[in-house]
């Protein structure tokens, strides 16, 4: 009797074992042989479930946003809106292992996506989802006066955009950097908006 195989898994499995190997070498240095190697599933194994390497890399790119957005469910669930958009941004930083790991695929991911315009969409799409959640949250902490309503709300989106994408940069790019103070740098910034 053949072995039930449960696809999602299995997908799901060479996926996370593409992020490893983007992770260590980055993502144009990766092969499927590479994944293939990491995974201990052969090159065939990851023909069955990817039609090439880019359609294996839209895939790991979208488990990256779909986990996060999940992160992102549960902080939302925070009583008071300045909280909840802290946790959100401080979300954003790298100050783990997993979020050291989605912010090294997902900044492996921005130069690739200049080229391949299906990456580029699902980009899109995150920042785009990001944004709005954002800007949700924002207005929700002017409605509560723990940001102040003479700020513009766009104005303040783009700040806290180049904030979380400098810091992940930076820390990302320079581990010995202090992981603290990201986080402190974030609600110093949310200080100045009140």
């Amino acid at each position: 009797m053949p072995k039930k195989v449960d696809h999602d898994a299995r997908r799901e499995e060479l996926v996370l074992a593409a992020w490893r190997v983007i992770a260590a070498n980055g993502i144009d240095e990766v092969t499927i042989r590479d994944i293939a190697r990491e995974s201990g599933y052969s090159s065939g194994v990851l023909a069955h479930y990817f039609k090439n390497k880019d359609d294996l890399l839209a895939h790991a790119l979208r488990l990256s946003h779909t986990r996060i957005r999940k992160r992102y469910d549960a902080e939302v669930e925070t009583p008071k809106s300045a909280d909840a958009l802290k946790a959100i941004l401080i979300d954003n930083l790298p100050m783990d292992e997993q979020r050291d790991l989605e912010t090294r695929i997902e900044m492996s991911f921005w130069a690739r996506a200049l080229r391949n315009e299906e990456l580029h969409e699902i980009q899109q799409e995150e920042s785009e989802t990001l944004r709005e959640l954002l800007r949700e949250l924002v207005e929700k902490a002017q409605k509560d006066k723990a940001i102040a309503k003479k700020h513009d709300r766009e104005e303040i989106l783009e700040l806290l955009g180049a904030m979380i994408d400098g810091s992940a940069c930076t820390r990302s790019s320079i581990p010995t950097a202090c992981r603290r103070s990201a986080a402190a740098v974030m609600e110093f910034a949310l200080q100045l908006l009140k």
